[in-house]
């Protein structure tokens, strides 16, 4: 039984004749090609070569051989090149899941770049608070979960991407932008749109920032973007993280830092038992490029 690397041998003496030229192809010693030759006519029973002065012509058995041959390196070439194109996380699939703050600041900018060099792979994007964020990751209905300030799961990885903080959105022209930092107490002079209380965002300002609750009127949401959104309606001073408040020309705010600063870590989750492929981990390394892009 001929291996892939006697027929590779074979198959390159039939196209150049001399041993001299398939030693120099294939990287080999001339006495290596040589030996081959004759371990293969001695496996095979038959002779594959006439020598014809310094050349080699292959016998009409041989010429079946090869062109019987050709499906299987067929085969293995694009075999080869499939693997090529794992290794280079050029091919796959990609299943990710983002809560709404990176989903909208940070993952398109992310997937654009990403799949400039990688049209071929395939990507499932959705987006849910971090609650469906980790179950999804947890359950294996995703490859990569990302967000901003997780719930910690024992049998989940937190891979910090980047780092932004929580800052004061408003109207542009409101008075509050004549300040180069914002404090609580200059907050609680304005109508204010927060957090509700059951959302990271609206836990990690009550520990960190507020010393007392929001004022009556004040209106709560759940995500940043909503935050924006009435901020730039002129209904209040928002409390926003910094990832959806740079993101391009989308809403027309005006921003200034907290004071005390209230940092916001974000995230990439995957399943501990098992090391993310090239792949995601690929689309990790572009995920903190974004950010670091944005900061």
């Amino acid at each position: 039984m001929l291996n892939l690397r006697q027929l590779q041998i074979f198959r390159e003496l039939i196209q150049c004749q001399t041993t001299v030229s398939v030693a120099q192809s294939l990287g080999l010693s001339q006495p290596t090609v040589s030996n081959a030759i004759k371990h293969m006519e001695s496996q095979l029973g038959f002779t594959l070569f006439e020598r014809s002065g310094n050349r080699l012509a292959p016998t009409q058995e041989a010429m079946d051989i090869y062109r019987d041959s050709e499906p299987i390196f067929k085969m293995m070439l694009s075999f080869s090149k499939r693997l090529a194109d794992v290794r280079d996380t050029r091919v796959g699939s990609l299943r990710l899941l983002a809560t709404p703050p990176i989903a909208n600041a940070v993952v398109p900018s992310a997937l654009r770049s990403f799949k400039s060099t990688r049209p071929d792979v395939s990507v499932t994007f959705d987006v849910h608070r971090t609650e469906g964020v980790i179950d999804g990751v947890e359950s294996g209905r995703a490859d990569l979960g990302v967000s901003l300030e997780p719930y910690v799961r024992p049998g989940l990885e937190f891979e910090l991407i980047g780092t932004g903080q929580m800052v004061c959105a408003f109207q542009p022209g409101h008075p509050i932008g004549a300040n180069h930092e914002i404090s609580e107490d200059l907050i609680r002079a304005y109508p204010l749109i927060c957090y509700e209380t059951d959302t990271r965002f609206g836990s990690l300002l009550r520990r960190e920032f507020f010393n007392k609750p929001p004022s009556e009127g004040s209106i709560e949401v759940q995500y940043s973007y909503t935050a924006c959104l009435l901020a730039e309606a002129g209904l209040g001073v928002a409390l926003v993280d910094s990832f959806t408040s740079i993101h391009g020309s989308r809403y027309k705010i005006e921003v200034r830092p907290l004071r005390p600063s209230v940092s916001v870590d974000a995230y990439a989750i995957y399943q501990k038992s098992r090391a993310p492929k090239r792949l995601v981990r690929a689309f990790i390394d572009q995920l903190k490029l974004a950010i670091a892009e944005q900061s």
